[in-house]
């Protein structure tokens, strides 16, 4: 069984689930806009092929080498659920568990786990999210006896159009100053950067100053074909500590509505959804297709593990926060 929980005050309406933790509304009272994807039928959350609206983990985005070296220096296989690359915690990750959750008070929720099945050393885990006037918080908090890896997000798909059988295109998007994590064929980041304006022929890519999407697809690159076309890129920030600068400013066709996020994390990965491989059907009837959302995800880098030599922790906490305008 899947319950549903609800966030309400005078201005948004957020709904979500125990299962993933599955953010399935986020709603704009002053026009009833619901700003995110969700699935027509429920049901489809317990394979959630899209990760709509879930939480992320144990590794958020795309591992590969997929193995980690412990804490006491032996070898953690992970297992690849995408070709040779463990992405978004493999098959079993945190987007298909139960998640108990628990009133705080009148605005707020708590959602919690404990990963003590998983390859990965235990660790448990609390989700907050909570309302305040017109924005709504997601907090995650980590904590284990032993230095681990942990890498958790939001994988939420916004489309701030009130009909969502137009894509976001003709939405307008900028992101804050950032630099760009490179990808092979596999999606696989290289280990390299680049900034973005230095990329003449990937222009298309540069969102520092704001601009309709759709002006970041189907480049006619190399690197714009190992996106299927679309964006599906992880933007790391060029100043890690802007908390109350937004990262991220969507602004739907029509202007009407917007969405800015704060964060305290390092990177954003930016996908368009760019590859439908699942006949799905969303929100109020609409069969899914390309560039039918856009999701934000809030991290560390990609393939941490195999860049940072700091990479394992004992304590996480991350934050991610939407204001609805």
């Amino acid at each position: 069984m899947m319950e549903v929980y609800r966030l309400e005050n005078s201005k948004v309406i957020v709904e979500f689930l125990d299962l993933g933790g599955c953010i399935t509304k986020i709603v704009k009272k002053e026009n009833g806009t619901n700003y995110v994807l969700s699935y027509y039928d429920s049901y489809q959350y317990k394979t959630n092929p899209y990760f709509l609206g879930a939480t992320i983990g144990r590794l958020a985005g795309r591992t590969y080498p997929s193995r980690y070296y412990d804490y006491k220096r032996r070898k953690i296989e992970l297992i690849p659920n995408e070709g040779r690359v463990h992405l978004h915690g493999g098959k079993d990750g945190f987007h298909l568990k139960n998640w108990v959750v628990s009133r705080t008070d009148r605005f707020e929720y708590t959602l919690s786990y404990s990963d003590k099945y998983s390859k990965h050393e235990k660790m448990d885990f609390q989700l907050i999210y909570k309302l305040e006037n017109n924005i709504f918080f997601i907090i995650y908090k980590g904590k284990s006896d032993h230095p681990t890896v942990c890498n958790l997000t939001n994988h939420t798909y916004f489309n701030l159009n009130f009909d969502k059988s137009s894509s976001i295109e003709n939405h307008l998007l900028k992101i804050d100053s950032s630099k760009i994590q490179l990808i092979d064929e596999e999606s696989i980041p290289t280990g390299y950067y680049d900034e973005i304006t230095s990329l003449k022929k990937n222009s298309g890519f540069n969102f520092s100053t704001i601009k309709k999407i759709k002006l970041g697809f189907e480049l006619g690159t190399e690197l714009s074909e190992f996106c299927s076309n679309g964006v599906d890129l992880a933007y790391v920030f060029e100043k890690d500590d802007n908390i109350n600068v937004p990262r991220i400013h969507l602004i739907s066709d029509n202007k009407e509505n917007e969405l800015k996020i704060y964060t305290n994390q390092e990177s954003c990965v930016v996908y368009t959804l760019n590859k439908v491989f699942c006949p799905s059907i969303i929100n109020d009837g609409n069969t899914i297709k390309k560039y039918d959302g856009i999701t934000f995800e809030m991290q560390r880098k990609p393939n941490f593990i195999n860049e940072d030599p700091e990479y394992l922790r004992k304590d996480y906490h991350s934050f991610i926060k939407y204001e609805i305008l």
